[in-house]
C-alpha cells in the first residue's frame, strides 16, 4: 500500500507539473524579454509536452539570430514528434524547414498537414504557396484556388501571386485559379491597384450580382471609390449604373442625372453622381411642385441671408468624353435682391480648374435660359457642374429672394 501511495503521489506530481507547464506555455507573452528563460524552465518541467516545445519554437522563430532559428527548428520537430496529429505544428514545421533550405523536409511536413486537415483553407494555402515558390505552379495554384474558394481572404493574395508568376496574363491567372466569382472579384481589386483600370472594369462586369447582392454592392461601391480617386469617372459611372436597380438612378456618360429634379434630392449621403447639397441652414434648398417648368418638380433655393458664410453649394459630378465639345443648358427663374452674382460653373472634376461658366442670373419672372459651350480637356473624363456665388466682400453678403431651376442638361456637339 505504501508503494502504491508513493506511486500515486509521484504520478500526481508529474501530472501537476505537466499541466502547469502546458497552461503557462499556452498563455505566455512571447514578446517579453524574460520569455526565453521561462520557456526553458517550462520545458524542464514538462519535457514531453508538445505545447512547451511549440511555445519555444514560436519564440525563437521571431529573432534574427541564426542560432535561435536552428533552435526553433529543433523545437518544432519535438512538438511534431510529441503531437503527431496536430496539423498546425506540421504547417509551422514545414515553414521552418523551408527557411533552412530543406525543401524535401518542408514538403513532407506540408503533406502530413494536408493529410491531417485536407479541407482546411490555411493548410491548403500554406502548402500551395510552398509549391508555387518551388516552381510547381499547377499543383500549387490548385491548392491556392481551393483555399480561396473556402476563405475569400486568401483570394487577393492568390491573385497577386498569380499575376506576378504569369507576368500579368489574365487568361493564365484564370486558368490557374479558376474563372470564378471569387477570382474575378480579387482580380478586379488587384488590377485597380496596378492601374489597369479598363481591365478591372471588364473583370468586374463578369460578376453575377444575384449570387451575393450585399457583397456585390459593397465591393462595387469600394471599386467606385477607387476609380474616382484615380480620376476614372467614366468607369466609375458605369460601375455605379450596374449597382442601381432603378433606371432613373443610373448615371450615364454625357448626361446630368436628375436634371429635371423628378426624383428625390438627398441633403446628405448622396453618392458621387447625384446632386450634392452642402450642409447648413441657409439658403433653404428643396424640390418644389410650384417652382417647375416641366414635369412634377423643380428645384427651389430660398435666400434670406446677410452673412457671406450663408451659402450652401449645389453641385454634381458628370462623366464625359475627353477632348469633346458639350453645351450646358439651364432654365431658371429669379427674383433675387443682392449685389453678389450667382451663376453655373463647369470645372474639371479631377482638379477643380474652371473650364467654363454661364452668364450671371438676372431677374426673371418667367422661365429664362442660360447656355454655355465648353470643351473637355484631353485626358479629363469628369466635370463638376456647380452653383457659385461671387462678389461678396467681407463677412456680409446680403441675398434675399428665390432662385428656381428646372431641366438642366448637357449635350455633346
Amino acid at each position: 500500500m505504501a508503494a502504491i501511495a508513493i506511486m500515486c503521489v509521484t504520478a500526481a506530481w508529474f501530472f501537476i507539473r505537466w499541466n502547469f507547464a502546458n497552461a503557462v506555455a499556452s498563455r505566455i507573452d512571447l514578446t517579453r524579454p524574460e520569455a526565453k528563460p521561462v520557456v526553458d524552465w517550462l520545458i524542464g518541467m514538462a519535457p514531453s509536452d508538445p505545447q512547451t516545445h511549440y511555445a519555444a519554437a514560436a519564440l525563437f522563430e521571431k529573432t534574427f539570430d541564426p542560432a535561435d532559428l536552428a533552435r526553433s527548428l529543433r523545437e518544432y520537430e519535438l512538438a511534431a514528434a510529441f503531437s503527431p496529429y496536430n496539423y498546425v505544428t506540421w504547417v509551422n514545421l514545414g515553414q521552418t524547414r523551408n527557411l533552412h533550405g530543406d525543401a524535401g523536409g518542408a514538403e513532407a511536413a506540408y503533406a502530413r498537414a494536408l493529410q491531417l486537415a485536407p479541407n482546411y483553407a490555411a493548410v491548403q494555402w500554406a502548402a500551395g504557396n510552398f509549391l508555387i515558390r518551388e516552381g510547381r505552379t499547377d499543383e500549387g495554384f490548385a491548392l491556392a484556388a481551393r483555399a480561396a474558394a473556402s476563405n475569400p481572404d486568401y483570394s487577393r493574395s492568390a491573385v497577386v501571386t498569380a499575376l506576378q508568376i504569369f507576368e500579368g496574363d489574365l487568361a493564365a491567372v484564370r486558368n490557374a485559379l479558376g474563372d470564378t466569382e471569387t477570382t474575378n472579384a480579387a482580380l478586379a481589386a488587384a488590377l485597380v491597384g496596378q492601374e489597369r483600370f479598363d481591365e478591372a472594369f471588364e473583370t468586374w462586369s463578369k460578376l453575377d450580382s444575384g449570387k451575393n447582392p450585399a457583397e456585390f454592392r459593397k465591393f462595387g461601391e469600394n471599386l467606385v471609390e477607387q476609380m474616382v480617386s484615380a480620376k476614372k469617372f467614366r468607369l466609375a459611372a458605369r460601375i455605379t449604373a450596374g449597382l442601381r436597380q432603378n433606371d432613373a438612378d443610373k448615371p450615364l456618360v454625357g448626361q446630368i442625372a436628375n436634371g429635371s429634379f423628378e426624383t428625390d434630392i438627398k441633403l446628405r449621403g448622396a453618392y458621387i453622381f447625384e446632386w450634392q447639397i452642402g450642409a447648413g441652414a441657409e439658403p433653404q434648398i428643396g424640390r418644389s411642385e410650384t417652382q417647375k417648368r416641366t414635369g412634377g418638380y423643380g428645384l427651389s433655393i430660398l435666400f434670406n441671408s446677410f452673412e457671406a458664410s450663408d451659402f450652401r453649394p449645389v453641385s454634381q459630378t458628370v462623366a464625359v468624353e475627353p477632348d469633346s465639345q458639350y453645351e450646358f443648358e439651364a432654365f431658371y427663374r429669379s427674383d433675387l435682391k443682392t449685389t453678389a452674382t450667382l451663376k453655373w460653373e463647369i470645372a474639371d472634376a479631377a482638379g477643380s480648374a474652371v473650364i467654363a461658366a454661364t452668364q450671371p442670373f438676372e431677374l426673371a419672372g418667367d422661365w429664362a435660359t442660360l447656355t454655355v459651350r465648353f470643351t473637355v480637356p484631353v485626358g479629363v473624363d469628369g466635370i463638376l457642374i456647380r452653383l457659385v456665388r461671387e462678389g461678396c466682400v467681407g463677412p456680409a453678403c446680403r441675398v434675399i429672394g428665390r432662385l428656381s431651376f428646372d431641366d438642366l442638361s448637357i449635350k455633346r456637339l
